[in-house]
């Protein structure tokens, strides 16, 4: 399988990963509340569990904004700001560019490694392959970039 791995690339760190997530929450959590804004204005008031399947009509549109922020930061950059900051970047082990299917599959699936306390993100560890539940599922890997030369 070809893969577009930089050769001066390495695997990322357990804390370098978790740094990068600490940004991109930061940025994720800006989104969110800018998101926010047109519904709430429109109910005229911020949603409750009280307002039923309004609410998780709510908070599955915020979801979709966090998701789409991953998936359109990869597309365009191959990183997301979190990344960028840890020099971390996304590549492709197929051939040619990331596929949107790509993208979002592994956006979904990184939702799913974190959840039950990081275990799909710890896997990598214990794997002889050294990739996440993400990377797995979406045929991509993020690597360390070596720092460039000024």
């Amino acid at each position: 399988m070809p893969t577009t791995i930089p050769e001066s690339a390495t695997l990322p760190g357990a804390l370098r990963r978790i740094g990068a997530l600490v940004y991109d929450l930061l940025a994720v959590t800006a989104i969110a509340m800018i998101g926010s804004l047109p519904p709430v204005v429109i109910n005229g008031v911020g949603f409750t569990k009280d307002d039923g399947l309004i609410y998780l009509l709510y908070l599955s549109y915020v979801l979709l904004l966090a998701i789409a922020y991953f998936v359109i930061s990869w597309r365009v950059k191959h990183c997301t700001i979190g990344m960028k900051a840890w020099r971390l970047e996304l590549v492709n082990l197929q051939d040619g560019p990331f596929s949107w299917r790509q993208l979002v599959t592994r956006a979904v699936m990184g939702i799913v490694a974190w959840l039950p306390l990081g275990i799909g993100v710890w896997w990598q560890y214990t794997a002889s392959n050294k990739r996440t539940w993400h990377d797995l599922a979406s045929n991509t890997r993020v690597v360390v970039l070596k720092k460039r030369k000024r």
